[in-house]
């Protein structure tokens, strides 16, 4: 059952890349990436936002599909916090943990590391040429979606963990009601949902977080109130990582009361994306203004960042390539074209060749990180925050 929306988007992206997560092996395959259309609403039942043209025939995820932001020192320093809190907080010592959307399983790693006695992680992505069992067996990993289609698997855990993966459902309801219904009858499971944040991003007013594959998106009152209606028992909510993400934690425990009307965020979600639209096109204009005045001054102009947020900043503001230098520190991307433009990803040694006069970084979470990379190498170029 997909939901209810307003009449008029808050955002509308024509003609978008659909994978931003996935990089290409030449230029030419990079500029003929599959594109899509973005329309996003609010729900007016749970407030989450929702692309209402999404078409989940474009995507497909496997080998290839690149979206770790491991290799950020302080991206780690989180992933470290976060598990060790979850350990402790849920006596998880001598447990066990299912993580749906592992990736590398990073996160499951950490948490046998800090007592969890052990884990099964389900991805399709997962890496072909990577182990299935880690950690001496304590883990285990299922290149398949969640639920698995083996029906001697029972979901069995202290814990279950979703990081990053329900914004990419197009029916989270329904999926969120999956997992209810498989969990153990006989005694209760604590449920933790990782989403990104909606609310920075319409206080921001820029557009760089919302990409295709999202087709929806939270608060921490929507996703409280979906995980309420799919039959939890909503038992925490909170901002992390610098407010960019958004956690929830819940209960099949029917004994416990559902603080779900303690995060009533609807006001707020509805004035913000109210004004979301004529602001966004203002900063987007501006950004294009921006780059062509760079051009037109003989400017050198790199990006750091090719995640999401930088794929999506270069296909909407500079379609021309005024920016010709891509950076990221994730070797796995080095060679690689990003989708729709076609830069050539590089390392952050590259421009000591390039020798750019603008540095855009495009998370300002890692701005420090970026500006002492930079230092190091000896550049002392402008910077901006996208």
């Amino acid at each position: 059952m997909q939901p209810s929306t307003q009449s008029s988007p808050f955002l509308d992206l024509p003609n978008i890349p659909v994978h931003v997560c996935v990089l290409w092996p030449t230029e030419e395959a990079a500029r003929g990436a599959p594109r899509g259309d973005m329309q996003l609403l609010l729900d007016p039942d749970t407030g989450m936002a929702v692309n209402r043209v999404f078409d989940e025939k474009l995507l497909g995820y496997g080998d290839g599909y690149e979206n770790s932001l491991g290799f950020s020192e302080f991206f780690q320093g989180y992933l470290q916090g976060f598990a060790k809190d979850l350990v402790e907080r849920y006596s998880l010592k001598g447990k066990r943990v299912i993580e749906v959307g592992c990736g590398d399983a990073d996160f499951l790693r950490l948490m046998i590391q800090h007592g969890a006695a052990s884990g099964v992680g389900f991805d399709p992505s997962y890496h072909e040429d990577q182990p299935t069992t880690l950690e001496d067996g304590r883990i285990e990993i299922r290149r398949e979606y969640f639920p698995p289609t083996d029906q001697a698997l029972t979901i069995d855990a202290d814990i279950l963990v979703c990081r990053q993966v329900l914004e990419h459902v197009p029916d989270p309801l329904q999926f969120l009601q999956t997992i209810r219904a498989g969990l153990p009858k006989d005694r209760p499971t604590t449920v933790v949902m990782e989403v990104p944040n909606l609310p920075p991003t319409l206080k921001r007013q820029t557009s760089w977080d919302m990409i295709y594959e999202h087709c929806t998106y939270f608060s921490a009152g929507s996703l409280a109130r979906l995980l309420s209606k799919a039959g939890f028992r909503v038992t925490f909510a909170e901002e992390t990582y610098a407010k960019q993400f958004v956690t929830v934690e819940a209960t099949t425990d029917p004994t416990v009361t559902d603080r779900t009307p303690e995060f009533d965020d609807m006001a707020e979600l509805q004035a913000g994306a109210a004004a979301f639209h004529e602001a966004w096109t203002k900063c987007q204009n501006s950004w294009i203004q921006r780059l062509a005045q760079a051009k037109a001054q003989g400017k050198k102009v790199a990006i750091w960042g090719t995640g999401a947020r930088g794929i999506n900043f270069l296909n909407l503001v500079d379609p021309e390539r005024t920016i010709q230098c891509a950076i990221d520190i994730n070797p796995r991307k080095y060679g690689l074209h990003v989708a729709g433009t076609g830069q050539t990803v590089s390392p952050p040694e590259a421009l000591l060749e390039y020798r750019p006069d603008l540095v855009i970084i495009i998370n300002p979470i890692y701005e420090k990180e970026i500006t002492e990379s930079l230092q190091k190498l000896g550049l002392n170029p402008e910077i901006a925050l996208a």
